[in-house]
């Protein structure tokens, strides 16, 4: 590999690699517009100006565009290299409107965050013509707004929708000063993965009309996660805003938006919009208290009340373990499915179990990220061998309905809406029907105990994902009223029923499944640091 100095610090980077990745190996920030490590290099920005010497021969360089060499020398600092950017930075700023009080890009602006690094020293505009307008606020997607005016005509929007979604939504027209960015004729900007533009983007040109005026990104907090919305499992962060304490269901939205994470297994740099644009389901019709059921419907009851009666009425499964089932999720953690199996299948001795209700397929696959399972953990259930049974359409369904079944605990699934009609007689034919559910939905008074399950944001925990790789999810915030996470009520479960889990806390349960497959735990990331404020690299830029 050639060995190189940059700015004196000596680097060792595999052949074929750009100046400024060996600069960024080396810790020393280029400045750049243009160049992203995801799309190829287009070299159009000239920001990334740096002076190499090699073989005794000094030259001012385009550091996305050269490759490194053997001996060669790298001076970020050097005058002509500075005179370069600050030459670039003079015309960018020419016709750059000065709106950066309202514009949402303000506090992740690449201009910003350069016009203060290295372009302060500029003594005035020399500007002595009219200043070139251009389109402002075109809704050019249903997601995406563009405003021409702030446009650096870096061009990465456009290369991500030739070389990425190849659908080539947008392009470059006009020449000189009045270049833009507008859209193919008769299209509008509406792919799957056209929130990314927004990330790429180094500006305020693209910005996110779902995100646009809501809050200024210094009153964010950020934790590292996982997407839920498929088997993929692509790497996130949540940006959430805790300024006001959110004491019900009803209250604000907590996570402001979501951003991808980089993961060069996984989702290189991208996410979908569906992924994106999911958070809303962490706090809309939120199931926030425990209930029991009875001849008037379902009354809300303390947890620890749903604990003791639910705790009595397994007792007859304890007793009859084989008129028992249970229905597990593939939406559920790690943790949860093996505390859930330990207190069930293993503690109680239930032999009837699955995890699905049908092989669900989802219809937004494709060959980029998204997959045909629209849940986060099903090789997590694979994993932990909880398939003892059927689907509930199948033997499930059966069993219960022959009157062989006669208690059922089911995990997040909307039996009513899945099983429409068949609900009503599948919940005559029960005795004990025990729900832990996140979401609110129409149970009408069948559920004996319903428990209120914490969302993926709202506890620590890990998913499997469609390649058997074991990713790490953190609490951004704690959960919506009484919700809890899966662990901790079936260690406060296994309690009353005293039930030897073999584990007394998630680290307990993720010790313990660490000692099952140690293969697959050498792929979780180490847990986040705390909720902290967004930084400037809260997104690649």
């Amino acid at each position: 590999m050639p060995k190189l100095i940059v700015d004196g610090r000596p680097v060792e980077v595999p052949a074929g690699t750009r100046v400024i990745e060996a600069c960024k190996e080396a810790g020393v920030i280029v400045p750049h517009f243009c160049y992203h490590p995801g799309l190829s290099v287009a070299g159009n920005c000239r920001m990334c100006a740096v002076e190499v010497e090699l073989n005794g021969r000094s030259r001012t360089v385009m550091s996305c565009v050269e490759p490194v060499a053997e001996g060669m020398e790298v001076r970020t600092q050097a005058a002509d290299a500075k005179d370069t950017r600050l030459g670039v930075m003079e015309f960018l700023l020419l016709n750059h409107p000065i709106d950066c009080p309202y514009c949402d890009c303000a506090g992740e602006c690449k201009l910003q965050d350069y016009y203060m690094d290295w372009g302060n020293v500029l003594e005035g505009s020399r500007r002595d013509t009219e200043q070139v307008h251009k389109p402002k606020r075109q809704e050019i997607g249903p997601h995406v707004m563009l405003d021409s005016e702030r446009c650096v005509l870096c061009g990465r929007c456009v290369r991500f929708l030739e070389e990425v979604t190849g659908t080539g939504e947008l392009g470059i027209g006009e020449r000189g000063a009045h270049s833009v960015i507008h859209l193919a004729d008769g299209r509008t900007l509406d792919n799957a993965y056209s929130g990314n533009v927004v990330d790429l983007c180094p500006v305020g040109a693209l910005t996110d009309r779902d995100f646009r005026f809501r809050r200024r990104v210094w009153f964010l907090n950020k934790v590292d996660s996982i997407c839920p919305g498929c088997s993929r499992g692509c790497n996130i962060e949540l940006h959430f805003d805790l300024k006001h304490e959110y004491k019900s269901a009803n209250d604000a939205e907590r996570v402001m938006r979501i951003k991808p994470r980089h993961n060069p297994q996984v989702n290189q740099w991208w996410i979908c919009d569906t992924g994106r644009y999911g958070y809303a389901a962490i706090d809309e019709n939120r199931l926030t208290a425990a209930a029991l059921g009875g001849e008037e419907g379902l009354r809300q009851v303390s947890v620890e009340q749903a604990l003791s009666c639910a705790a009595d009425l397994l007792k007859d499964a304890r007793r009859h373990p084989e008129q028992s089932a249970v229905l597990f999720s593939p939406q559920m953690t790690n943790e949860g499915l093996l505390a859930a199996r330990a207190l069930f299948l293993d503690g109680l001795g239930i032999q009837l179990s699955g995890y699905e209700c049908e092989h669900e397929t989802s219809a937004e696959a494709d060959q980029l990220l998204r997959t045909a399972d629209p849940n986060p953990n099903r090789k997590g259930c694979q994993w932990l061998e909880l398939h003892r049974g059927n689907t509930v359409r199948g033997e499930l369904l059966r069993e219960i309905s022959a009157g062989r079944v006669h208690t059922l605990i089911c995990f997040r699934w909307d039996l009513p809406a899945l099983l429409g009609a068949d609900f009503a007689a599948l919940a005559s034919k029960l005795r004990t029907l025990i729900v832990f559910d996140t979401h609110e939905h129409k149970w009408g008074a069948a559920p004996d105990v319903l428990f209120p399950l914490a969302v993926f944001a709202e506890q620590d925990g890990t998913f499997t994902n469609c390649d058997g790789r074991v990713q790490r999810i953190n609490a951004a915030f704690p959960p919506l009223g009484d919700a809890r996470a899966e662990v901790q009520l079936m260690l406060e479960l296994a309690q009353r029923l005293g039930v030897k889990l073999g584990f007394n806390t998630l680290e307990g349960a993720q010790q313990r499944l660490r000692d099952m497959r140690p293969d697959a735990w050498e792929t979780v990331a180490a847990p986040s640091a705390p909720a902290k404020r967004v930084s400037k690299e809260a997104a690649p830029r």
